[in-house]
């Protein structure tokens, strides 16, 4: 059986790799996309050919992929990610100045997502009844449907939470998730014999449902949190929030370089940190 230390060594070298894989990637699809290499100058009437070439390739040998990424990941290792070229702010004090705002949706949305799924899940197994799971199925099914964005306009002429709007959204993400586990521990043999000694629901749930199966649910939680964080892009965005989403939404349409690779060093370090503490359960559990 692997110690606790090697396992916790083996998952955080797992995650560095990740970051710096998952960095390098983001850096070089942003370094090669179309229009990387024309600034503003280019279109300067004033400049000539000769100094237009020598400063593009003064601007080609600053941004060669392994130079612009060393530097860069450096400087992002101190909190540096840049100066934002389109809205003229260090990009460390605009991610700070936003993250409340989508910290708070992502909270609201996540919570509200599980708990909204599970119940629709709770309906579908522990009745044992065709029509509450085919009404759960359905509505599960109805939901996914729609797309994030529509759901986003609807509530916000309705004026309705915005936490709800992810909340909705994500639902259906986690349903059928939700609804497997609550299953195979409804059939579980411990829990069955539990039922036949009498035990009340209420310790049912508590120790034969969510404590037995607390790393499925702490990792569901985090799948669940980076499904709500790709909702937070259509749901800022189209509701005028100023989150992090509506800053990624911008940052991609103005190609903010700093702003792009900041953000997506950010993503993949969230997703990567993530998977190893939800890897790290399971492995305690086992």
């Amino acid at each position: 059986m692997i110690s606790l230390a090697a396992r916790v060594g083996r998952s955080l070298l797992s995650l560095a790799g990740v970051v710096l894989l998952g960095g390098l990637a983001a850096a070089a699809l942003v370094r090669y996309s179309p229009g990387f290499d024309v600034d503003e100058n280019a279109w300067n009437p004033r400049i000539d050919a000769a100094t237009l070439a020598a400063m593009h390739a003064r601007r080609e040998r600053e941004n060669r992929l392994p130079v612009f990424y060393a530097r860069y990941l450096l400087a992002a290792a101190r909190g540096d990610f840049g100066q934002s070229e389109s809205f003229h702010a260090p990009v460390t004090e605009l991610l700070r100045d936003r993250a409340p705002v989508s910290a708070r949706l992502l909270a609201g949305g996540t919570l509200g997502g599980l708990f909204f799924g599970g119940i629709l899940a709770w309906l579908a197994v522990w009745p044992r009844r065709a029509g509450l799971s085919l009404f759960a199925s359905g509505l599960s099914g109805l939901l996914l449907a729609i797309p994030p964005a529509v759901l986003a306009l609807a509530f916000f002429f309705a004026e309705a939470p915005l936490p709800l709007t992810m909340a909705i959204a994500l639902l259906p993400r986690v349903f059928g998730t939700m609804r497997t586990l609550l299953e195979d521990l409804l059939s579980s043999p411990a829990l069955l014999a539990a039922r036949a000694r009498g035990v009340r629901p209420g310790s049912l749930v508590f120790r034969y449902i969510l404590g037995a199966a607390a790393p499925q649910w702490f990792a569901l939680a985090g799948v669940a949190l980076m499904q709500a964080f790709g909702l937070l892009i259509p749901v800022e965005a189209l509701c005028d929030v100023p989150g992090i989403g509506q800053l990624a939404w911008k940052a991609a349409l103005a190609r903010d370089l700093p702003l792009v690779a900041g953000l997506a060093l950010i993503v993949t370090f969230l997703v990567a940190f993530v998977q190893t503490m939800g890897e790290l359960a399971d492995g305690g559990k086992a």
